[in-house]
């Protein structure tokens, strides 16, 4: 069920992140998590499909096209913060964290 108001915490927040980041980890990779929302969101050193796969995923979950996220991917490097308030701004769409979790679990198998 979806809420009318995006209100993860930070650390939902990051742990839905690192769910999308470690479903795009090839195998055999190790997977580091973003432990910090100051964090760089280019820490993890995504490829450009890596990045593109992102952008897609975000948008989907939260209901932001892909045309409204350009503007943040324009910006040279951001924050998980600033994207989170980002999508905060921006969504049409968003869950309860539990209901959030279980989507991404389906997703990101």
């Amino acid at each position: 069920m979806e809420t009318d108001t995006f209100n993860f915490t930070d650390t939902e927040f990051l742990d839905i992140v690192n769910m999308i980041l470690k479903s795009d980890t090839p195998m055999g990779d190790e997977f580091i998590p973003i432990t910090n929302i100051e964090d760089s969101f280019n820490v993890n050193g995504l490829d450009s499909l890596s990045t593109m796969m992102f952008v897609v995923w975000i948008c989907d979950f939260f209901g932001i096209t892909e045309k409204q996220f350009q503007v943040l991917l324009e910006q040279p490097n951001f924050s998980i913060q600033t994207l989170k308030e980002f999508v905060t701004k921006t969504a049409t769409k968003t869950y309860h964290y539990s209901q959030a979790k279980e989507y991404a679990k389906h997703c990101f198998k």
